[in-house]
This record gives C-alpha cells, structure tokens and sequence, in this order.
C-alpha cells in the first residue's frame, strides 16, 4: 500500500515515493508530502538521486526498508500525493 505518513502503519508492509532531505547514520529522512518519514536504510546506494521509493515494514515509527528504487527527478510528486490521497479514501479499489 502506498502511503505518505507511517501513522496508523505500524507493523505493515508499505511503500513511499519522496524527496531525499537528509542522511544521518542509518536513517534517511525523506519528504512525503507535508510529512517527514525516517527510512532505516540497507546501505546509501540507492539513495544517490532526489526522489526515491522505498518498500518496508513500520517498526516503532520508522520504516525499515526492505527494496529501495531511485526515481526521476523529473517524477510529478504532486501527482503522487493525489493518487495517495485517493487511495486512501479507497482502498478497495487500489
């Protein structure tokens, strides 16, 4: 399921597309939207482009990646964050 905040995701299998703000140690903060989200990340090879989509399970807030894959920096964010939106509201669709 794709999401752009980890709340209300704990212990489930999700997936993000974000914007690159920072690395420290072994936490990757990446824009989502409005949201800030850490990714405990396998290693700093993928995370070599602005945008990224990072798959994991939420553990204690923070996704824990398991398949990371770069992304254009030309991908239309904000088009993503509608499609998040609507996928919320619709689950049983998506």
């Amino acid at each position: 399921m794709f999401v752009n905040t980890l709340s209300n995701s704990e212990n489930k299998n999700v997936s993000v597309i974000g914007t690159i703000e920072k690395i420290d140690n072994d936490i990757v903060f990446l824009q989502c939207g409005k949201n800030e989200i850490m990714i405990r990340h396998n290693g700093l090879d993928s995370y070599k482009t602005k945008n990224v989509r990072v798959r994991g399970i939420v553990e204690n807030g923070i996704l824990v990646e398991h398949v990371v894959c770069k992304i254009p920096d030309d991908f239309d964010i904000n088009l993503y964050e509608r499609f998040v939106e609507i996928n919320t509201k619709f689950q049983s669709i998506f």
